[in-house]
């Protein structure tokens, strides 16, 4: 993790605690930390084997999800907040263009509800459609594909009109691209969507992505060998 030397305003930058899963949406909290060049510390949170549910990190993130990212003796929870937090408490990164009027402030608040709160729920059915019922998963799943189509072909569209979601790079394509990739795990189809297809390679020009990919696989390679041990 890199260390920074200015602090930040309300904590000092070793106060931070990422809970991480890799492959997981706190892998775009991960970015941001590592563009925003703050010191930090990495905690796994082995979701495959259902250590989310312990009681120990109940105390962490009560809802037992990642990312909760940890500020001093406080904890934020939702990509959204921890996002506009290091945003904020970094302004310099530019993880989001500095807003030049309300609109383009509500803007960027609708690219964080997009992907959080529209394509994520989404790419879960498609990725993992036995956590959203207790019965059969196909239909859960074909529905999830749908609604999968309609809104990357969306965000496929606004990209190849703006370039980018807010018509520059922001820390939004990196969310996007998480819920793009997640559903191609889940076999989606991206062919359709040249534009999102194009993505990872456009994002790999930030170190910060690469370093985040490369952190991603190691923190893999840990969790297996915590599991054989």
């Amino acid at each position: 993790m890199i260390q920074e030397e200015d602090n930040m305003s309300d904590t000092a930058a070793s106060d931070l605690v990422l809970h991480h899963f890799p492959n997981a949406c706190s892998q775009t909290s991960l970015f941001a930390l590592e563009e925003a060049g703050l010191e930090y510390e990495l905690s796994l949170v082995d979701l495959a084997s259902d250590e989310q549910s312990s009681p120990r990190y109940a105390a962490i993130s009560p809802l037992g999800k990642v990312p909760a990212l940890r500020v001093g003796a406080t904890v934020l929870t939702e990509n959204a907040a921890i996002l506009t937090y290091i945003a904020a408490a970094k302004p310099k990164s530019r993880l989001f263009p500095a807003p030049t009027t309300p609109f383009a402030l509500a803007e960027r608040q609708a690219g964080l509800s997009f992907c959080g709160g529209t394509v994520h729920p989404i790419v879960r059915g498609i990725a993992a459609p036995y956590r959203l019922t207790d019965g059969e998963t196909a239909p859960v799943r074909s529905r999830a594909v749908a609604l999968a189509e309609k809104n990357f072909a969306f965000a496929d569209r606004r990209l190849a009109e703006r370039g980018w979601w807010l018509g520059e790079w922001s820390v939004i394509d990196v969310y996007l691209n998480w819920a793009m990739q997640t559903a191609v795990r889940g076999g989606f189809d991206l062919t359709p969507y040249a534009e999102l297809a194009r993505l990872p390679e456009r994002l790999t020009e930030r170190p910060a992505f690469t370093r985040t990919m490369r952190i991603e696989e190691e923190s893999l390679a840990a969790l297996a060998a915590r599991q054989a041990s």
